[in-house]
């Protein structure tokens, strides 16, 4: 018995040293300098074949990287859109990144040929939809920013598809859980034409 005694002894007196570093106080408190929070989860890919023609046309995936400051450092995750089978979507021209990239509103427009101030994305790299970035002090936030000027959900998204030798011009609907960062096409519609409007 008195060996196990002291065996729960020593632990105890361990932890106690342990605890009462140079952090403390004075008064007792321990000062607890941030420890940051967990990493969020890294949502699971997905593929899309929008105009079922057993062919991939986009790809949602995420990938966990790093940014660096003046003086700071920190991890980031971002979500991005990949453009396969040169499917593509509508950016701003003159905008190198493109970005924001999710602008189009109901009721807006999508042309084939785009019109003035727009063209389709000729970039080969993913385009970021959403992102969360730890802050210097280690702390991840509690919501994901989205690349977009508006603040709701849903968000639209204009895309050209290929079909065969031609292209289908179109659009996407996508719901974005700030929380979570997870992408969803929601509903999307192609049109063999000159434009397709994006319905109220």
């Amino acid at each position: 018995m008195k060996k196990i005694g002291i065996l729960f002894f020593l632990p105890s007196l361990l932890l106690s040293i342990v605890c009462c570093d140079n952090n403390d106080n004075n008064d007792g408190i321990r000062i607890v300098e941030g420890s940051g929070q967990n990493r969020p989860e890294l949502p699971d890919a997905a593929d899309y074949d929008l105009n079922v023609d057993t062919i991939d046309d986009f790809q949602i995936d995420y990938v966990l990287g790093s940014w660096d400051g003046v003086d700071e450092s920190g991890q980031l995750i971002s979500g991005f859109l990949e453009s396969l089978n040169e499917s593509t979507v509508l950016v701003r021209s003159g905008e190198n990144p493109p970005n924001p990239i999710l602008f189009n509103r109901p009721e807006d427009t999508i042309w084939n040929v785009p019109r003035e101030n727009f063209k389709w994305n000729d970039d080969p790299d993913p385009i970021t939809i959403t992102e969360i970035r730890q802050a210097a002090d280690g702390i991840w936030p509690d919501e994901w920013s989205v690349n977009s000027e508006f603040n709701t959900n849903p968000y639209y998204l204009g895309i050209r598809v290929k079909e065969d030798e031609d292209f289908l011009v179109g659009w996407i609907k996508l719901e974005i859980d700030r929380t979570t960062g997870e992408i969803s096409f929601e509903q999307f519609r192609l049109a063999a034409g000159e434009y397709i409007v994006i319905p109220e």
